[in-house]
């Protein structure tokens, strides 16, 4: 059995043993719960933001940090993921799915925490049949907001998770950092999953995955980076999958995925898209949240399918306007 709370919580603790160097601060809550701060109050470092993006995916995923070429002169932190249980790892963890609080404190959560309280409001537990039954040593959520949680989102957690709030775990940080830009890219894997569950393929059927994005140029500007953060994986992120399936399948699917042609925004910053949604991440079309590349192969028959392309005009709008 995967446990991927337990997986979570060690590497929760080693962040608390090493916060100096990585650059992060922690404090624990009057109910007991901790909280780990990646970038709201503090720096953060190239080190906590892989971390914050393996605690999201309950530390089942490899991340690599590296390069990643826009053109001739310019080139940016690029973030390579490589998933063996993309059900587990991406639907059953890091997909943000948990609204905790309501109207302008709401904030919704991600990582293991997920499976183990699996809520009747998030949407993507129904696309996993993986439930997290071990919490033992406690359990973990990764908050993306510019607010630190406070009692009532930990209290609310350790009640749906069935623990005692001093065995909980929050980990937050928002867009505007270097955590922000990190885990967002390696997000691409978590997009495709997401679209082919929507369009009628179980991502059970997905034996391997990997994916390579740009990490956005940080800016203090919490609009602005969220534009950033998402224009890398619709207009440069590259997804692939080897799957369980024949050839036919495969060609029906893969434009489903890609944002050139299934995003009924392709070409427009995200940024734009956010705003003429009245700042409501969730008002947004969900056809818009795809990847500029998938590559999917067939485990059947061995043949390969590639769909496309990385928009760099949007992406130089973007990252250096």
């Amino acid at each position: 059995m995967i446990r991927i709370n337990q997986r979570a919580v060690r590497l929760a603790q080693y962040v608390l043993e090493h916060q100096e160097v990585l650059g992060t601060a922690s404090h624990r809550l009057e109910c007991g719960a901790w909280v780990l701060d990646f970038g709201i109050h503090v720096p953060g470092t190239w080190e906590a933001a892989e971390i914050f993006t393996r605690l999201t995916l309950g530390d089942l995923g490899k991340v690599n940090l590296g390069t990643w070429r826009l053109d001739d002169r310019h080139t940016f932190a690029g973030v390579e993921l490589f998933i063996s249980d993309p059900q587990v790892a991406c639907l059953g963890s890091q997909i943000a799915g948990w609204q905790l609080g309501d109207g302008e404190f709401a904030t919704i959560g991600s990582g293991p925490a997920r499976a183990a309280a699996v809520m009747e409001h998030d949407p993507y537990m129904k696309m996993t049949s993986y439930r997290d039954t071990y919490v033992d040593d406690g359990v973990v959520l990764c908050i993306q907001d510019t607010r630190l949680p406070g009692d009532a989102v930990a209290s609310a957690v350790a009640e749906a998770c069935g623990v005692g709030p001093e065995k909980v775990y929050l980990a937050a940080a928002p867009s505007a950092s270097v955590t922000g830009s990190v885990q967002v890219a390696a997000r691409m894997l978590e997009q495709c999953c997401h679209k082919m569950y929507t369009h009628g393929f179980s991502v059970s059927r997905a034996a391997f995955c990997r994916g390579r994005a740009p990490a956005a140029p940080v800016v203090f500007d919490e609009v602005k980076a969220m534009g950033r953060i998402n224009d890398a994986l619709l207009y440069a992120a590259e997804a692939e999958f080897w799957l369980d399936a024949d050839d036919d399948e495969i060609r029906r699917l893969a434009p489903c995925l890609v944002s050139k042609t299934s995003s009924p925004c392709y070409g427009t910053p995200f940024g734009k898209i956010f705003e003429e949604s009245g700042r409501n991440f969730y008002a947004i079309d969900h056809e818009v949240h795809s990847v500029a590349v998938v590559r999917l192969h067939s485990l059947r028959t061995g043949m390969s399918f590639q769909e496309g392309e990385i928009h760099s005009g949007v992406i130089a709008e973007s990252f250096l306007a």
